[in-house]
């Protein structure tokens, strides 16, 4: 059986209340800046592994939306602030698909569509 995390009560709520308050004052540019805050407590709290907790801190895209509405919950957030910086960062990280090979070339997608 694994070994629960001891987790500082103290240090977590007033962990949450700093995520909650940068969230509201429009101070979180990029999640990596959350998930730096109180690891132990955050990871323990959100009841994520070690791995998948830094993969998605810095690289929001791999947030699922159970993670954001967790975050949401537990830091007491409106999950729209939160969503609005992951989406901000996941987008400046995409790279576009090219599909194109898949569609055809442009003349039959022009006669398909007559």
């Amino acid at each position: 059986m694994a070994k629960k995390p001891r987790v500082n009560p103290s240090k977590l709520k007033s962990t949450l209340i700093s995520i909650q308050s940068r969230f509201e004052t429009g101070k979180v540019d990029k999640m990596a800046d959350i998930g730096e805050m109180y690891m132990t407590g955050m990871i323990a709290a959100m009841g994520i592994g070690n791995n998948g907790y830094i993969t998605k801190f810095n690289a929001p895209e791999n947030f699922t939306v159970n993670d954001l509405l967790k975050l949401a919950d537990i830091s007491n957030t409106d999950v729209e602030l939160i969503w609005k910086v992951v989406k901000k960062q996941a987008l400046q990280n995409y790279k576009k698909r090219d599909i194109s090979n898949l569609l055809g070339d442009e003349e039959s997608l022009d006669d398909n569509s007559k």
